[in-house]
């Protein structure tokens, strides 16, 4: 009956749809970010790279709303990061036109190897603690690059995870920062996708219904991570963006 309305839905899709959320937010839950560096690759095997974006976008306004409501902070984390917010807003425009205009493959190799290295230093003893003593240079120019590949690729929360690492945000205040930083991010990612005419009424219909197991997922990572220590959790979380790094360069040769 459905069909009716939507000639394009289908079913297997919408499967396919609730598996990729339910896995994303256990990552999300644990991290704080995460959901569609899990679920878009799930999504992109049996659907397009535009509608698997598409698809992730509301979902990451209302659980990043959620999730920036329950963790507080939200007054300190954004007069700390105003910086990176701002640069963050004006990428992710450039990022969403990119998407449609320009051949990304350089890019995500790029930026995927970066990932991969920088996260490896770090785990190893390297420490980007610097930054934070450049934090009005670095904020912003983390934020606008980060801005640009998350409007190509959603993964807008990446480099941001990386820099709130190296500034040595401990638990509790690195979740409140992703959060925020997520949810921003995501309402404007949500307005550029839909000035482009990205988002259609299947793939909101997609995106409503996997709600569910996203959040029961979501529900599941946060008992996880209140049961690990910090040092765990750094390391679970720069393994994160080592995946996040190959699976940037995987799509680049997809």
């Amino acid at each position: 009956m459905i069909t009716q309305y939507l000639p394009d839905f289908n079913l297997f899709h919408l499967l396919v749809v609730c598996i990729a959320f339910a896995l994303g937010g256990v990552v999300k839950g644990i991290s704080a970010f995460g959901l569609p560096t899990i679920a878009v690759p799930i999504i992109v095997f049996f659907m397009n790279l535009p509608s698997a974006v598409a698809i992730m976008t509301l979902p990451m306004v209302i659980t990043n709303f959620v999730q920036m409501v329950i963790s507080g902070q939200i007054k300190s984390s954004i007069a700390r990061h105003w910086l990176l917010l701002l640069g963050l807003f004006i990428g992710l425009p450039i990022g969403v036109f990119m998407l449609s205009t320009v051949d990304t493959k350089y890019l995500l190799i790029a930026v995927g190897s970066f990932l991969i290295l920088i996260s490896g230093l770090e785990y190893f003893g390297v420490s980007f603690s610097f930054l934070s003593s450049h934090e009005k240079i670095s904020g912003p120019t983390v934020g606008l690059a980060a801005g640009i590949i998350g409007g190509i690729t959603t993964l807008f929360g990446t480099l941001p995870v990386f820099f709130f690492i190296a500034l040595g945000l401990d638990k509790e205040k690195f979740v409140a920062a992703v959060s925020v930083m997520l949810f921003g991010g995501s309402i404007f990612l949500l307005l550029s996708l839909q000035s482009m005419n990205f988002l259609k009424p299947t793939e909101a219909v997609y995106s409503l219904i996997g709600l569910g197991p996203l959040f029961a997922g979501m529900w599941v990572g946060t008992k996880v991570r209140h049961l690990i220590d910090q040092k765990t959790f750094k390391k679970f979380v720069l393994g994160l963006v080592v995946l996040i790094g190959f699976i940037m360069i995987y799509r680049a040769f997809s």
